[in-house]
């Protein structure tokens, strides 16, 4: 299916205009993947660290989504399209809840596959830090799709696992979305998403945010906290409304920049 969908983007390259904007959710999408610690740190006093990774998995239709998460067998940045993993090429993760797996080194098939690894190669990268690649496959209903994750496994040299940021709440015009509830919102109307976040354990961390919709437009897929020269930049977007009434699901997806991850839903009411 990886290598599928590989051709098929490489033939709409071509056409931009047949492509709906990422920013849109219409189908089955996994917007994230968040692992809690955010990195595996190696600790020579202590057992083998472990993980929990869960997805952002999303079906605007309303089926039930699930997760299968693996363990990729191979090393590595950027893992082929087409890799099996989950797979021939990937160990499966055991559930950790919904939408959620548990990776741990100390399960007896990822010491086997790391007792099998160059050595030569991987402990001097362990400081800085190597990259454990995880595939996974959501499904819902009749619909499939995967894709990769990674995460970082390292030595405890640079200290203690970085801590996933917080979204805290986003402001939809002037008013903050409620957790669990609908903000009113007039049809075809212009308003700002600013997302809220709690303070940064690490002052240097730069976030940047995705932003998500079922219906109308949203002005930039992205936006980052810190210019490219190191000054403060805002992290609104724009969204306008679509023209007839309609609930709209939001997601806003935070990232720092050095493997931690954090997200959250709210929705509106057009009128």
């Amino acid at each position: 299916m990886r290598r599928a969908l590989a051709l098929l983007a490489l033939l709409l390259a071509g056409c931009p205009g047949s492509l709906e904007k990422q920013s849109r959710v219409s189908k089955l999408r996994v917007l994230a993947v968040r692992a809690e610690p955010a990195e595996l740190v190696l600790d020579s006093a202590g057992p083998l660290p472990s993980s929990t990774l869960s997805a952002l998995a999303v079906d605007p239709a309303g089926a039930t989504v699930s997760m299968r998460f693996a363990l990729c067998t191979r090393l590595g940045d950027a893992p082929p399209a087409d890799l099996p993993c989950p797979g021939e090429a990937g160990l499966d993760l055991p559930d950790a809840g919904v939408l959620s797996a548990r990776l741990d080194l100390g399960d007896p098939r990822i010491v086997a596959l790391a007792s099998q690894a160059d050595a030569g190669a991987v402990l001097p990268s362990l400081a800085d830090g190597i990259p454990l690649i995880v595939g996974f496959i959501a499904t819902a209903g009749a619909g499939e799709l995967d894709g990769f994750a990674s995460i970082t496994l390292r030595t405890g040299d640079r200290g203690p696992a970085n801590p996933n940021p917080s979204l805290t709440g986003l402001e939809i015009g002037n008013q903050v979305a409620p957790a669990g509830g609908t903000l009113q919102i007039t049809a075809q109307t212009t308003v700002r998403l600013q997302p809220l976040v709690a303070p940064k354990d690490d002052p240097s961390k730069r976030y940047g945010f995705s932003f998500f919709a079922t219906a109308g437009e949203i002005s930039s897929l992205r936006s980052t906290d810190t210019t490219a020269t190191g000054e403060d930049a805002p992290t609104w977007v724009e969204w306008t409304s679509p023209a007839k009434g309609e609930e709209v699901r939001f997601w806003v997806v935070v990232r720092d920049g050095r493997g931690g991850t954090d997200w959250l839903e709210r929705a509106v009411q057009v009128r």
